[in-house]
């Protein structure tokens, strides 16, 4: 097996039972085990259980990154609308097919100890800011209504982050992908009125 392979497989062997047993249950020997490496051979890629919870939040992160795409608005591109939802369907698609990857971000990431959650504040500080980035660029070509975008970035996160535990912590069937995806788009677009009017009182 060359290097590069071996590497993910412990690091997706760790991401398996990290999901399972949480962070601090844990032990490089569950690891091996799952891995069915030796443990020098884990040591050749990591130092230690921590270096590479780091490295799953990285691939995270670099996963997400991927997946967004710059919304076109030259001749010949498609709608904008259309590039948004792809924009979010590729990254609902990939947090539904990495679900032990989804469901460490989500419960068991915080609360290990002051420099993980710093590290995992920054996780979520580089997500918020590429969602804002978004909400800016709309801005300019006038898909996005002026707005707080810190503030409307961080309402997209967190209303993301709750829809994918639900998902991904549930024994039931995930609804479609499109059900899903449509579902988000249309309340960032629309919120929950009918009819706009309707949210302004009389």
């Amino acid at each position: 097996m060359l290097r590069a392979e071996r590497h993910e497989q412990v690091l997706r062997s760790a991401m398996e039972v990290f999901a399972q047993k949480g962070y601090h249950a844990t032990s490089v020997g569950d690891i091996i085990r799952r891995a069915a490496v030796a443990r020098g051979t884990f040591y050749l890629y990591f130092e230690n259980k921590r270096q590479i919870f780091e490295a799953i939040l990285d691939m995270a992160l670099r996963g997400i990154v991927r997946r967004l795409r710059r919304i076109e608005v030259a001749p010949g591109s498609p709608p904008p609308l259309e590039q948004l939802r792809d924009n979010v369907g590729r990254i609902i698609a990939y947090l539904l097919s990495e679900r032990e990857l989804t469901q460490i971000l989500l419960r068991h990431a915080e609360g290990l100890d002051p420099e993980f959650d710093r590290r995992v504040s920054e996780f979520y500080e580089a997500i918020v800011d590429l969602i804002e980035s978004s909400l800016q660029s709309g801005q300019l070509i006038l898909l996005v209504r002026p707005c707080h975008t810190q503030i409307v970035a961080s309402c997209i996160l967190g209303s993301v982050k709750e829809v994918m535990a639900r998902l991904t912590s549930s024994v039931s069937r995930v609804p479609d992908i499109d059900v899903v995806v449509d579902e988000i788009v249309n309340f960032g677009l629309h919120g929950i009125f009918l009819d706009p009017a309707l949210g302004k009182g009389t």
